[in-house]
């Protein structure tokens, strides 16, 4: 199953290279314009810093990176069906998806972090670095199970299939049984990514210090978002639609 999800979402993306590229650079640039903006005016401390860092992490994660996924996702389902794709058209309906996709995400984070979320607070409330240790630990193997499990809830959402709750357990249904392939899925797919934005961002570090060095850090920033996030959007596409395939082989027989 990993090989075959690699395959296809890696073929997907070469043949949609251009297009979902320069939509997911567009996307992404008037956010990247106002936290360099930012960076500039603001004094450089470290408190700053931490700031737009966390900026930078809540408006990719829960706006930018969704929106691109759906216009990336939408593309894909579009040329498996009619072999044509013109991403521009996918970007309207993308924002009418937006709200849905981003719900059906956050549900997905509470059910990683509510338990334990709630023994970290709870070590903290009564001083107890053994309660909050503990909670750290079922945080950790709650990411790593209900992460895997929920992987493919937010592409119920655009396939149009469920949303919400109900997507969460049409994941949890898909993965069932294949959480090892899903997870070495996952994996894989990070690392090429990974590869990606380490290679474009190493560039980036190449300027010196002061203005030219924010610039061309934010500057490779966009580039290697405008790389990656197809590359993750797809390879969540194309295990869905393989887990979906295996589901309904076992219905059959």
């Amino acid at each position: 199953m990993i090989g075959q999800v690699i395959r296809e979402s890696l073929g997907l993306y070469r043949r949609l290279f251009g297009p979902l590229v320069v939509a997911s650079f567009l996307i992404f640039l008037p956010f990247t314009i106002a936290l360099l903006a930012l960076e500039l005016v603001v004094p450089d401390t470290p408190s700053t810093q931490q700031g737009l860092a966390i900026i930078d992490a809540v408006g990719s994660v829960l706006l930018f990176a969704p929106l691109a996924s759906i216009v990336i996702i939408r593309s894909a389902i579009a040329l498996e069906q009619t072999e044509t794709a013109q991403v521009r058209r996918e970007i309207g309906p993308a924002f009418g998806l937006l709200a849905s996709y981003v719900i059906t995400q956050l549900m997905v984070l509470l059910v990683i972090v509510a338990l334990p979320g709630a023994l970290i607070a709870a070590g903290y409330a009564a001083n107890s670095p053994t309660l909050m240790t503990m909670g750290i630990g079922v945080l950790f193997g709650s990411a790593l199970l209900n992460g895997v499990r929920l992987t493919v809830s937010t592409v119920a959402v655009v396939t149009g299939d469920a949303r919400y709750a109900p997507a969460l357990r049409r994941s949890a249904t898909l993965t069932r049984g294949k959480w090892l392939r899903t997870l070495g899925v996952i994996v894989t797919i990070s690392l090429i990514a990974l590869a990606v934005a380490i290679t474009i961002s190493s560039i980036g570090l190449a300027f010196p210090e002061g203005t030219a060095a924010a610039v061309g850090s934010s500057a490779f920033g966009l580039i290697g978002n405008a790389l990656t996030v197809p590359i993750v959007a797809l390879g969540s596409y194309r295990l869905y639609r393989v887990l979906e395939a295996q589901a309904s082989a076992r219905r059959a027989a």
